[in-house]
């Protein structure tokens, strides 16, 4: 005779019902992980093909959306993107997609600090998120090791320096990266150098101090150092060795 299977106890049936909902809630987590990773792409790929596709490229982009300052882009990765500014609100596109529309992905943009065109800021500090689906600044991670910084020394930069007659002026460079850095935002009374507090600088003084950080925090040496006068650009990102981690790379003009 086989034996009656017991019941189960008020114990396990607990344990169950919890097991449903945690699994339950990972399916719905996956999805909308899923539906966003999806949308993200589709949104960028779509302006992504405006910009490389279309004879005006920047211009074009501007014309859809004029809180546009620049574009970004670092051959064989996935950092190809619009960068946007928006003075009056800083991080209005944190969580907004080129469209405006909600986004966790949000959109590169560029520090309200940070100036362009006749007296520009010496350092243009642009953000954007560490996306776990490999998407916007995820990348920037890549550049820990040195062997990856060999093979893509070199970011490009368009960026919208003005107006004339309503249409944008367009300036092109190539920027080498100099540095990449594991940091964190610290307490405000540390005296730790902070290099996410120079998004916005003019003056030598602060350019040197924020190179000789910037090399003392990096992970190696490239053997590169700037001069005062020549253009700076920053990217930084999320990252998560630490609380409150972030990774950036810093590049010149070149």
């Amino acid at each position: 005779m086989s034996k009656k299977r017991k019941p189960l106890g008020i114990g396990r049936w607990i344990i169950l019902v919890i097991c449903a909902i945690v699994f339950c809630g990972s399916l719905a987590y996956l999805g909308m992980w899923f539906k966003e990773s999806l949308s993200a792409r589709k949104n960028f790929s779509e302006v992504s093909e405006k910009m490389h596709e279309s004879g005006n490229g920047l211009a074009d982009i501007y014309a859809l959306n004029r809180d546009t300052i620049a574009w970004v882009s670092i051959e064989d990765t996935k950092i190809d993107y619009p960068v946007m500014q928006t003075k009056d609100d800083p991080e209005y596109y944190l969580r907004r997609d080129f469209n405006r529309e909600y986004s966790e992905s949000g959109t590169p943009f560029m520090d309200a600090g940070s100036r362009v065109g006749d007296e520009p800021t010496w350092n243009w500090f642009i953000y954007g998120h560490n996306m776990k689906f490999g998407t916007m600044f995820h990348d920037l991670l890549e550049y820990d090791s040195r062997d990856f910084w060999e093979e893509h020394r070199t970011l490009e930069l368009q960026i919208i320096t003005g107006l004339k007659e309503g249409k944008p002026v367009i300036e092109r460079g190539e920027y080498e990266i100099f540095a990449a850095a594991r940091s964190k935002i610290r307490e405000k009374d540390s005296g730790a150098f902070k290099y996410y507090g120079y998004a916005r600088f003019d003056d030598e003084e602060k350019f040197h101090a924020f190179v000789r950080g910037v090399k003392e925090e990096a992970l190696y040496d490239t053997g590169i150092t700037p001069k005062f006068g020549q253009q700076l650009v920053t990217l930084s990102t999320c990252a998560y060795h630490v609380d409150s981690g972030r990774f950036y790379i810093v590049a010149v003009r070149k």
